[in-house]
């Protein structure tokens, strides 16, 4: 059977583990006491427009043909490769690495680069690589040596007037601090390019005047091939559909999230709270791309430094954080449309990691660019754990599709392994000596994708999703990581720390 290109299966998915990793603030406390958290519980503050930076403008096309060079990929064996993705403990996957044999060394890449000068005394190459059947596209620059003065653009085919460029200095100031964090290798040094919603990338390279060719060593030896499209039906499609009577081929780009799920957009409820939650896509050093959900967290100095908690089984390196996406506002238009909001907005900056722990299944980042203004600082509760029978919430992305809502209650504690009973691979235990909660919800689920989404209680966040088992049956355990015992073996360093 050939699976349509949007169909992904359910993932089983809650038992990731990953080894633990605290990057910085390790050691012991100074002899003035301040080794203890400022605070221990955060109100939510909202991004006002003055905080943020005024966008810059759109790069624009360069105004002069260029000697592309095509590489085409032929479309991949995807019943073969879903079959390999299903496994527990993974974050739901939707994209798959594919080698580019054509520009896999420096030498390839140099002869495919056909150089054409500007009138402002730069000059220009571009390299093509399109992906049969792939909804989007990330192409992985292996950086042997850019010169600082580079600059790098992307766009597709389809859309040459969409441009998303990076200065060769933003991309090794991201490379350093992989290196930094993890090591000197092949994956440490490449950059995955944003992805342009299209099966194919171009990656146009422009080099200052009077630099030499010669300078630049660089290689494309893989892409990420996108199974799964991440962006929804316009209304013009949607119309499209209609009047073809096609309307499930159009809705099929929206998420694949179970029917159960209630949509954010119905209720006037946990409205401060939805807005510090994005959508999350990130690439692995193989070249399979991930979803998972994350939230914008508050600090005891309301200066809106965007720190970004999830799950460690999402992200646990530097190298993996350094290719992350988010996307925000990203909620039906009106209650259960399947167009999104019209100001969702993507960031494509990455993210620096500061903690990641198996412990708590938890990993906190610090966001590379601010997000859009408007969104929420979430608040927090590192007090006591929560008590059996404590209402809750949760707001997550199930399957990348646009945010849902689920509300329940706790019903336990447990920590959380590779085996167990339960919950998958968790053994129930007291609040004193467990590193999760158990949580059932009467409305709601959530499925592959919400992994790493916040837990309210109060509309404040006191835990973070491991995973379940179970999609829209009531009597399903989801497993969340206690955000008090992170905050307080860790993180507290930033979110509550002295000046």
């Amino acid at each position: 059977m050939k699976y349509a290109k949007y169909a992904v299966p359910s993932l089983l998915w809650g038992a990731g583990v990953a080894a633990v990793l605290a990057l910085s603030g390790c050691g012991g406390g100074d002899d003035d006491g301040r080794d203890k958290p400022v605070i221990d519980i955060k109100d939510p503050v909202v991004l006002p427009a003055s905080a943020v930076k005024a966008t810059p403008p759109a790069p624009q096309p360069l105004g002069i043909p260029l000697q592309t060079h095509f590489v085409v990929l032929p479309e991949p064996d995807l019943e073969k490769t879903l079959a390999s993705e299903t496994a527990m403990g993974t974050a739901q996957q939707i994209g798959t690495g594919r080698a580019v044999a054509a520009t896999s060394t420096v030498a390839q890449t140099q002869s495919a680069l056909q150089w054409t000068a500007l009138p402002s005394g730069e000059k220009a190459a571009a390299i093509n690589i399109q992906s049969i059947g792939a909804y989007g596209l990330r192409a992985g620059v292996l950086v042997e040596r850019l010169p600082d003065g580079a600059r790098l653009r992307i766009y597709s085919q389809e859309k040459p007037q969409a441009i998303m460029e990076r200065s060769a200095a933003e991309v090794n100031a991201l490379l350093a601090e992989n290196r930094r964090a993890d090591g000197t290798g092949a994956s440490a040094n490449t950059w995955w390019t944003p992805d342009v919603g299209a099966g194919d990338a171009t990656l146009e390279v422009v080099l200052p005047a009077g630099m030499d060719a010669e300078a630049l060593r660089i290689s494309v030896p893989m892409v990420s091939h996108l199974y799964r499209s991440l962006s929804l039906p316009t209304e013009a499609e949607l119309a499209d559909a209609i009047r073809m009577d096609a309307m499930q081929a159009a809705a099929s780009k929206a998420g694949n999230a179970a029917s159960c799920n209630l949509d954010a957009s119905c209720t006037s409820n946990y409205r401060t709270a939805r807005d510090a939650v994005a959508r999350m896509m990130f690439t692995r050093p193989d070249g399979s791309s991930h979803l998972c959900t994350g939230t914008l967290l508050n600090n005891n100095k309301d200066d809106f430094t965007p720190y970004f908690l999830t799950a460690d089984h999402c992200i646990s390196t530097q190298e993996v954080a350094s290719t992350l996406v988010t996307t925000w506002f990203y909620r039906a238009r009106s209650c259960n449309a399947t167009v999104p909001a019209l100001n969702s907005m993507v960031r494509s900056d990455g993210a620096m990691l500061l903690h990641a722990s198996t412990t708590t299944d938890s990993a906190l980042l610090e966001l590379k660019q601010l997000p859009p203004a408007g969104v929420t600082f979430a608040g927090w509760d590192a007090r006591a754990p929560g008590q059996v029978g404590d209402a809750v919430y949760g707001l997550h992305h199930p399957q990348g599709d646009l945010l849902k809502y689920s509300v329940g209650s706790v019903t336990g504690y447990s920590n959380c392994g590779s085996s167990g009973s339960n919950a998958p691979g968790c053994n129930t235990g007291g609040a004193s000596n467990t590193a999760y909660y158990h949580v059932r919800f009467g409305q709601g689920t959530a499925e592959g994708g919400s992994s790493g989404s916040g837990l309210f209680r109060n509309d404040r966040l006191i835990a973070t999703l491991r995973g379940g088992r179970g999609i829209c049956l009531a009597s399903t355990i989801y497993t969340y990581g206690r955000f008090d015992k992170v905050f307080n073996d860790h993180i507290w360093r930033w979110l509550a720390g002295h000046d």
